[in-house]
């Protein structure tokens, strides 16, 4: 059977792919190797428009029009996480947002940033040495479930333990081999369809084909000597995230690579410690690595053939923007992107249309 749409990955940017799609109507499998809802429950679990650092690399790197659209690729993309909040009866937690990420930098600086956010839609105040606006906060593992289980309800077949070994291309269709994790399973499994979307950063033969080595962050989760209500931002030191729970915070570190991970994760344990904090839990977290902090997702030049990949891992915000932005490219909704054939649209067309009628 040849499908719509075969994803690579249940991460974040996978089931926003797959929930967009299926409830377009699309007949949408999902492979991904891990049991349920792990692949998409990790990172901070933080959305908002944009880090002010982060826009002005891009802004220097690729001018005004490619950081616009990144604003507004997170705008939509919280847009959409409250969306599937909603369903569920749920609303995240709305947190004020201080971005000191760009250190020292100057009212003239911090203001030009902020007409940035504003043309992408995004409210921002300027204020000494940051940028302020509103940040969704949200569980994580809860967001995880509620995604993947609004993503089947939509449609989508949403297969876990499965490792992919071969990823064929061809015109107008892309073949995935894969088998089962399980030992004891020898049946290799296949699957077909017009589009791929890869979420996981897999090669033709199986193998990762990243742009570049994963990065990691320490995490550290405290109780803070002094408590504060807001996620916060830093640009210097090893703490680059703060973001409270309860009685508890958050603490995100800077970027490190995996040979030093764990004297990042010391760091910055000490530095909490000798703050007064009481450490209840240290981990890390691997994000996918990205070019100025555009996330790397597109579309390949062969109709209906292959879709290179969005950030899935360890991102909230860079998975939801670019899984949207590659869904509505398939769907047919972004004139930049290369749409599914118009037979595969039309017969989606009409398969929404009886199902949305039959509720």
């Amino acid at each position: 059977m040849m499908h719509d749409v075969v994803v690579l990955g249940a991460t974040v940017a996978g089931l926003t792919a797959a929930r967009t799609l299926a409830r377009e109507g699309f007949d949408v499998v999902v492979l991904d190797p891990n049991m349920e809802h792990r692949s998409a429950a990790i990172g901070h679990g933080v959305a908002a428009a944009g880090h002010a650092n982060t826009v002005a690399d891009m802004r220097a790197e690729y001018g005004d029009g490619v950081t616009i659209e990144h604003i507004e690729r997170n705008v939509r993309g919280t847009a959409f996480i409250r969306s599937v909040l909603s369903e569920a009866n749920e609303r995240g937690r709305q947190l004020g947002f201080v971005d000191r990420s760009m250190g020292d930098a100057s009212l003239t600086d911090l203001a030009a940033l902020a007409r940035l956010f504003e043309q992408a839609g995004a409210e921002v105040d300027v204020a000494q040495g940051a940028l302020t606006s509103q940040a969704l906060v949200v569980d994580p593992l809860a967001y995880a479930k509620e995604l993947r289980r609004q993503s089947v309800e939509a449609g989508a077949q949403v297969v876990h333990g499965v490792t992919v070994t071969h990823v064929r291309r061809k015109e107008g269709a892309t073949g995935v081999a894969f088998r089962n994790n399980l030992a004891w399973a020898r049946e290799p499994g296949a699957v077909a369809a017009s589009a791929c979307i890869d979420t996981l950063g897999i090669s033709p033969w199986g193998r990762m084909a990243r742009v570049g080595p994963a990065q990691w962050i320490p995490t550290v989760t405290a109780r803070l000597a002094e408590p504060i209500g807001w996620v916060e931002l830093r640009a210097e030191g090893p703490a680059w995230l703060i973001r409270p729970d309860g009685d508890e915070c958050l603490v995100v570190g800077q970027k490190s690579t995996l040979g030093k991970i764990e004297d990042a994760c010391r760091e910055l344990e000490q530095e909490l410690v000798e703050a007064g904090a009481e450490v209840r839990a240290v981990g890390s977290l691997a994000i996918d690595p990205s070019d100025h902090g555009r996330p790397v997702v597109g579309v390949s030049a062969i109709p209906g053939g292959f879709y290179a990949r969005g950030n899935g891992r360890g991102e909230l915000m860079n998975g939801t923007a670019s899984g949207l932005w590659l869904g509505e490219t398939l769907v047919g909704l972004r004139r930049d992107g290369r749409a599914l054939p118009m037979t595969r649209r039309m017969r989606a067309g009409v398969r929404s249309w009886v199902l949305r009628h039959r509720r």
